[in-house]
């Protein structure tokens, strides 16, 4: 299968996968929905294997890894900001007292994952 051939059926498949969610979040079916994401994944996943064209390179993937660290940083920074705000509010605002702890316990989770990962990787390639 060439790339093109390929880029059209991801297309297809992520198509179908969102009418079929969206169709099963109105009905209320969250199985169906779930099921429906597992399979377009692994449709998605089989379908690549068959590819025999490159489709990744070493530029690909250094962009793809900045662009990725630069969006986790910039959503970081994001949230701790307005969790560190929101908390400071809490005399004025006490109702937004718990979004600001979920914020900025949820940047301090994703900070303990990033760190997990990095070890877990510069150890594995390094």
């Amino acid at each position: 299968m060439n790339k093109k051939t390929y880029q059209n059926l991801r297309l297809f498949i992520i198509v179908l996968v969102a009418a079929f969610v969206a169709t099963a979040v109105i009905m209320g079916n969250l199985l169906l929905a779930f099921i429906t994401l597992l399979l377009g994944t692994l449709a998605s996943y089989f379908i690549k294997k068959n590819v025999y064209e490159i489709t990744e390179d070493e530029r690909t993937a250094l962009v793809a890894n900045n662009a990725s660290r630069m969006a986790m940083v910039l959503f970081l920074t994001v949230i701790t900001v307005l969790g560190v705000g929101l908390l400071t509010l809490k005399s004025t605002f006490p109702e937004f007292t718990q979004a600001g702890f979920t914020l900025t316990d949820s940047a301090c989770l994703l900070l303990l994952l990033y760190s997990g990962f990095y070890l877990y990787y510069n150890k594995k390639h390094g």
